[in-house]
């Protein structure tokens, strides 16, 4: 029998004793997964050591019981809006001592949010926790969680430089562990009869969002060490989305070049002079998943209508990029003409983990050589995250992704930025 996980919130005695810590503020990221209905790692008696199933694999995970993870998850997280951390990033320009109080912050601050998705891992059906892929990110996390807890007080300036040291660490080994999430969530789709009663979309969504969250904070931090022009900590108080789309376009397009041999053009129309406060890095992660999604639709379309990579070249319609501003947000239109999107895969495709690869690539193999000058299930797709995890970003910030699909012709992206001119109204989470 296979029932519904309960939020950690709301979840049943056969799930959590009595006795177990359950944070009132926790997300309820594991809400939809489906899950045997008794935790197999709260069994009293089972077939392996110590009388739990399977209980080799999780004592081998650092810290799974570790006690300490339910009282930090317990306690709720501070939310502060745009307008506070772009204020305290000009307070510090002037004021070395926010400096200082914002370590300390941070110190109460991150492990308390890592400890809510330990916690929000570990209520994981046992199928996807013993998962190499999500262990490795538990471990990340704990790792993380440990060595945040345990760092001494903030004080002075020495202590601090020391403890940006640690986030910059923190910020770039935590970075691939979204692929770590997106591989070990494909595999365990993978299985047969299991996958498919599998849905991680709720989990996945609070676990990238607290994701963007701690890099918001420990980025801001890292930022504050240096006062940089035209920048307010990590906000771009003047960035000009002309470049920035050329920025995205340039690296989309190597690595589609890489992939097929060719790459459509874009042709960028609209308010090319428009300047907007951002995150720089937030807004390349978005553009550049859009536009790959685009370019990649061309050039397959292409391919399989002619064949012949000369053709392909010269007659491939370009990627068309409107730029419009309003009075509080500027949309970014994305415009290919890739032949749209099936119905079947239309309600499909914000899921995370759901890519179009292997269906494109059966297609593929009758009009084109794959084995040159490279695979297909390369960077230019494959993961199922780009699209979710882009309209995450947007709606993070306040804005909006939406997707107009026109079957048989192509897709169009409209991606919708708030300016950040009210940042009293953006929370961060």
């Amino acid at each position: 029998q296979v029932l519904k996980c309960r939020t950690l919130s709301g979840r049943s005695a056969a799930c959590v004793p009595k006795h177990r810590i359950v944070p009132s503020g926790a997300s309820s990221s594991a809400s939809s997964c489906l899950v045997p209905n008794k935790s197999v790692w709260m069994e009293s008696s089972g077939g392996s050591k110590g009388g739990r199933p399977g209980s080799e694999d999780l004592l081998s995970t650092p810290g799974f019981y570790d006690n300490m993870i339910q009282k930090y998850a317990s306690q709720h997280n501070e939310q502060f809006t745009m307008k506070e951390l772009l204020e305290q990033g000009k307070a510090a320009w002037e004021k070395p001592g926010v400096v200082l109080e914002n370590a300390q912050f941070l110190q109460r601050e991150l492990p308390k949010r890592l400890a809510k998705r330990l916690l929000d891992l570990q209520f994981l059906p046992y199928i996807v926790v013993i998962n190499p892929n999500i262990k490795r990110v538990y471990e990340a996390y704990y790792n993380a969680f440990q060595t945040l807890r345990q760092f001494p007080t903030v004080k002075d300036s020495e202590l601090n430089a020391e403890f940006t040291v640690l986030l910059k660490r923190l910020v770039d080994e935590h970075g691939p562990l979204v692929e770590s999430l997106a591989a070990g969530l494909r595999e365990c789709k993978s299985k047969p009869n299991i996958g498919e009663q599998l849905q991680l979309d709720e989990f996945l969504n609070n676990m990238l969002s607290s994701r963007i969250s701690r890099r918001v904070l420990a980025e801001q931090h890292i930022a504050l060490q240096h006062k940089r022009q035209n920048f307010v900590g990590i906000v771009c108080t003047e960035l000009n989305l002309q470049e920035a789309i050329e920025f995205a376009y340039i690296r989309a397009q190597q690595i589609c070049i890489e992939t097929y041999g060719v790459s459509p053009e874009i042709r960028l129309s609209g308010d090319k002079d428009a300047v907007i406060s951002y995150i720089p890095t937030h807004l390349d992660y978005m553009l550049f998943e859009l536009l790959k999604n685009a370019m990649r639709a061309t050039v397959e379309r292409s391919i399989l209508q002619k064949g012949n990579i000369s053709e392909i070249r010269n007659s491939m319609p370009p990627v068309s990029i409107s730029i419009c501003r309003g009075d509080s947000d500027v949309t970014v239109r994305i415009c290919d003409q890739g032949g749209g999107i099936g119905k079947e895969a239309l309600g499909k495709i914000w899921n995370y983990g759901y890519t179009t690869v292997d269906e494109t690539l059966t297609e593929m193999k009758n009009s084109f050589d794959l084995s040159s000058p490279a695979n297909p299930q390369s960077k230019m797709a494959g993961l199922g995250f780009g699209l979710p995890l882009s309209k995450l970003h947007a709606r993070y910030f306040g804005g909006e992704l939406k997707l107009v699909n026109v079957t048989g012709y192509g897709v169009d992206m409209y991606l919708f930025l708030n300016l950040l001119d009210d940042p009293e109204s953006i929370k961060i989470m």
